[in-house]
């Protein structure tokens, strides 16, 4: 039977990532339900490669995990990314949905231009951004690839689940190298936060030792019940803002040091109770209309059909 590899899937803490791969397994088995579907890990994918090589044949496909690794901030990944590409150039390849940055610096343009030239030379190779500003970087700097445009791949899932009594408020807040608030900007949100909802509590979607794959649902569903239990979420992490959008939760997004929280706000315009701020002076007239009202539970309609894409642009390139 052919395969269906999604390559370089993490055992990190990280429950946005782990919640990625979940969504790539599951559109995978939906829409290639004629391939048996096998994941290899990133440090494998990292580290020896060559190990998996005599295993897949040319008929097979190879999905990379998706995310906000498309760049030099998170090096290893990239550099696993080119591995797969160059070893493989007979497959066709699917980058799941990304968010592109190479840093404006000798080594960011150093990296940007490896990467290009090693992405140029695969002709079966399918780019998918996940946002406007990805893709239109990608388009630019890619122009020799085929580069299409998706939501993140977690709007994928309908996490609903069922209708229960919610209450008080969850605070996402990140503080690793990504984070940009500080204390007094947290300490800010907390108190105007107290204003509307007494029951603040403070969580993070990566925190405490890494997940393996046997327990990335179990944990996943965790923090997904904490969502529906809660009335506001405020968050500066993007999977803290899609993990409200597919609970039906209300969500204030803060802007990080780069684009990728805007602009994949931008693809959850049409949901009511997600809002993006670029600073916490914005949090509580928000806070008051999304108190203030109600809204249609999420529907994952959208995301299917713009996913439809991915599968169109692979058997245009089975042979």
């Amino acid at each position: 039977m052919k395969k269906a590899v999604l390559m370089g899937v993490p055992h990190h803490n990280n429950l946005g990532d782990h919640a990625i791969v979940l969504a790539e397994r599951e559109y995978i088995e939906d829409n290639f339900k004629e391939y048996q579907y096998y994941e290899v890990s990133e440090e494998t994918a990292e580290k020896c490669l060559e190990k998996v090589e005599k295993h897949i044949h040319p008929e097979d496909i190879l999905f990379l995990h998706g995310g906000g690794n498309l760049g030099d901030e998170y090096l290893y990944v990239e550099e696993a990314r080119r591995k797969v590409v160059q070893l493989f150039p007979n497959n066709i390849i699917i980058f799941f949905p990304q968010t592109m940055h190479f840093s404006n610096t000798e080594k960011g343009k150093r990296e940007l231009n490896k990467s290009r030239e090693i992405y140029a030379n695969h002709k079966k190779l399918v780019m998918v951004a996940r946002e406007e500003v990805s893709y239109q970087t990608m388009k630019k700097e890619f122009y020799e690839n085929n580069v299409i445009k998706t939501p993140d791949i977690v709007t994928y899932l309908n996490k609903n689940g069922i209708d229960q009594k919610r209450d008080g408020a969850l605070l996402i807040l990140r503080s690793d190298i990504e984070a940009n608030l500080d204390e007094q900007k947290i300490k800010q949100i907390e108190q105007t936060t107290r204003k509307y909802l007494k029951n603040v509590v403070y969580d993070d979607t990566a925190k405490g030792p890494g997940i393996l794959s046997k327990y990335r649902e179990e944990k996943i569903e965790e923090m997904l019940i904490k969502y529906r239990k809660c009335q506001l979420v405020i968050t500066d992490r993007l999977h803290g803002m899609i993990f409200a959008a597919i609970t039906s939760t209300p969500c204030i997004a803060l802007g990080n040091y780069n684009h990728k929280i805007k602009s994949c706000s931008e693809t959850l315009e049409h949901l009511g109770y997600i809002k993006y701020v670029d600073n916490v002076e914005e949090i509580e007239e928000n806070i008051k209309y999304l108190m203030s009202n109600e809204f249609e539970k999420y529907d994952n309609k959208f995301a299917i059909e713009q996913f439809k894409q991915i599968k169109e642009e692979a058997i245009k390139l089975v042979k």
